[in-house]
C-alpha cells in the first residue's frame, strides 16, 4: 500500500468511526474555498470557472498541498449560471461581479394554494417555475420550453463532469475519501414552500393570514419531499450517502409558529427514515438555540453542523446523542493572529472533542478570498490534526441508532398526473422488458428531481 493511499484509508477510518459510535484516532477536519474564492485565488474570472473548473485545478492543486484538510480544499459552486441562465430565470441571477444572488421573487400567489394542494408537482412544473424561469413558459413558447431543459441539463451536467474530474484528479493525488452520495438530501417541507414558491416575506403573511392553508399545503407535499429525498442506496455508513438538509426558515419564525408548522413535517420526514435505518444531516442555519430542546428528540445518530449559538451549550445538550460539527467562527481567519488562532482552535477542542461524535469544520464557507488568511487556515487545520488527537480510539461512544426504536407515518404515495408511474408506461408499450424499468424511471425522477431544484 503506497503513502497516498494510507492516508485515504486512515482519513475514512476516521469518519466512519465518528459515523459508528465509535472514537477515532482524531479529530476529521474538513476545510474548503468554494468556487468563487478559489477562483480570486487562481487569478480566474469567475464567470469563466463556473462553465470551466479545470481553470481551477492547477490553483486547486497548490491549495490542497498548502492546507492539509481531509476533504478537498477546492469546493464547488452551490448555485452556476449553467442551469439558470439557459432557464432564464429571474429567481437566480448573476451580478456583474460573477456572484449568483437570489431575488426575492416567489412562483405562487396566496389565492392559489388550494391547486397547489390538488397537486403540488403539477402546480410546480405547470404553473410555478415557468412564472420565474421564462424559458420555461411552455404555454407561450412550446418547442423553447423543450429546448431549454435539454439545453439546462446539458450545459449543467457538462460543468458537474468537468468539476467531478477535477476532484477525482485531486483526490487520487492528495488521498482524499471518495464522496459517495445516494441522491438523498434536500429541504424541509416547509421551506419548500417558502424559499421560492412564497418567499420569506409572502410566507410570513401565509402563516398569519392563510395558517389552514399552509397546514394543508404542507400535508400535501409531503409524499413529494419524501420521494425526492429519499436516498436509493441505503449503506451501512448511512451518511456517506444522505445529502444535508441545510434549514431555512426556522430561526426567523416565532416558536409558536415553528412548533406548530415548521417543526412537524420535517420531524416526521427524519424519523420515517430513521425507521428505514437511515441516519441524515442538516446545517442548521442561523442560530437554533432557543430550539435546541426540540433537536434533542431528532433520531440518534443525526448529524447536525451549526452556524452561531453556545458551543458548550450544543456539546453538553446534544454531543452524546448525535455527531457535531461546524461551529467554529471563520471571522478569526481574518481577525485573529495565528498564535491566537492556535489557542483559540485548542480551546475549541477542548469543548467539542471530547467523547468523540465530533468533526471539525467553520460555522461557514468562504464567499469570497479576503474572508480567509490562508496562513491562519492552514494553521488551524495543522492544530486539529496535532491536538485532536484521541488517547482510546477504538472506545464504544454515544448513543447507538436502532431503527426499531423509530415508526413510519401512514400516507398516500406520490402521484400527479404530470408524473408517470412504471405501471403507466407499461400500459402504453406492453412489450417493454422488466429490465428497462430502472432506466425509464430514472429519467423520469430526473425531471423530478430538475423540477424540484428550481423550487429551492
Amino acid at each position: 500500500m503506497n503513502q497516498i493511499e494510507e492516508v485515504r484509508k486512515a482519513r475514512q477510518q476516521n469518519k466512519r468511526d465518528v459515523y459508528n459510535n465509535r472514537i477515532p484516532k482524531r479529530v476529521p477536519v474538513s476545510a474548503s474555498l468554494g468556487l468563487y474564492a478559489a477562483a480570486e485565488y487562481a487569478g480566474v474570472d469567475p464567470k469563466e470557472a463556473y462553465w470551466n473548473p479545470a481553470l481551477l485545478e492547477k490553483a486547486g492543486e497548490k491549495l490542497c498541498e498548502l492546507i492539509p484538510s481531509d476533504s478537498c480544499v477546492l469546493g464547488g459552486a452551490i448555485l452556476t449560471p449553467t442551469k439558470y441562465q439557459a432557464l432564464g430565470s429571474k429567481s437566480i441571477v448573476m451580478s456583474k461581479k460573477g456572484f449568483m444572488q437570489h431575488p426575492n421573487t416567489h412562483m405562487m400567489e396566496p389565492e392559489e394554494y388550494d391547486e397547489f394542494i390538488k397537486d403540488p408537482y403539477a402546480f410546480i412544473v405547470e404553473t410555478a417555475v415557468p412564472r420565474t424561469n421564462s424559458n420555461l413558459d411552455y404555454k407561450k413558447d412550446p418547442v423553447r420550453a423543450m429546448f431549454t431543459i435539454s439545453q439546462a441539463l446539458a450545459t449543467h451536467g457538462k460543468a458537474m463532469a468537468i468539476s467531478g474530474g477535477v476532484s477525482a484528479r485531486l483526490s487520487a493525488k492528495f488521498g482524499y475519501p471518495p464522496m459517495r452520495f445516494g441522491g438523498g438530501g434536500g429541504y424541509a417541507p416547509l421551506d419548500i414552500l417558502t424559499d421560492q414558491l412564497r418567499s420569506f416575506s409572502g410566507m410570513s403573511v401565509d402563516i398569519k393570514r392563510n395558517r389552514d392553508k399552509v397546514k394543508a399545503a404542507l400535508d400535501a407535499i409531503y409524499p413529494l419531499s419524501y420521494k425526492r429525498c429519499l436516498p436509493p442506496d441505503i449503506s451501512t455508513y448511512t451518511r456517506d450517502m444522505v445529502g444535508f438538509y441545510p434549514l431555512h426558515m426556522a430561526t426567523f419564525m416565532r416558536e409558536k409558529d415553528f412548533a406548530e408548522l415548521w417543526w412537524p413535517s420535517w420531524f416526521r420526514q427524519v424519523t420515517d427514515y430513521a425507521s428505514l435505518g437511515i441516519r441524515i444531516g442538516a446545517f442548521l442555519e442561523d442560530d437554533w438555540t432557543r430550539y435546541i430542546d426540540y433537536l434533542q428528540e431528532l433520531p440518534v445518530g443525526t448529524y447536525l453542523t451549526f452556524e452561531y449559538g453556545d458551543a458548550k451549550l450544543f456539546k453538553e445538550k446534544l454531543g452524546k446523542k448525535f455527531i457535531l460539527g461546524g461551529g467554529f467562527p471563520i471571522r478569526h481567519l481574518t481577525t485573529c493572529t495565528k498564535d491566537e488562532i492556535i489557542r483559540k482552535t485548542k480551546e475549541w477542542l477542548d469543548i467539542m472533542a471530547p467523547g468523540g461524535q465530533y468533526m471539525f469544520g467553520f460555522d461557514k464557507n468562504p464567499l469570497v478570498l479576503a474572508d480567509v488568511n490562508l496562513d491562519n487556515l492552514k494553521a488551524v487545520v495543522e492544530t486539529v490534526l496535532q491536538y485532536g488527537v484521541y488517547d482510546n480510539p477504538g472506545t464504544t461512544t454515544g448513543t447507538i441508532f436502532d431503527k426499531s426504536d423509530y415508526t413510519h407515518s401512514a400516507f398516500e404515495p406520490f402521484t400527479s398526473r404530470v408524473y408517470k408511474t412504471w405501471e403507466q408506461y407499461k400500459e402504453e408499450h406492453p412489450n417493454t422488458p422488466e429490465n428497462a424499468k430502472d432506466s425509464v424511471m430514472a429519467a423520469e425522477d430526473a425531471i423530478l428531481n430538475f423540477y424540484y431544484s428550481l423550487c429551492q
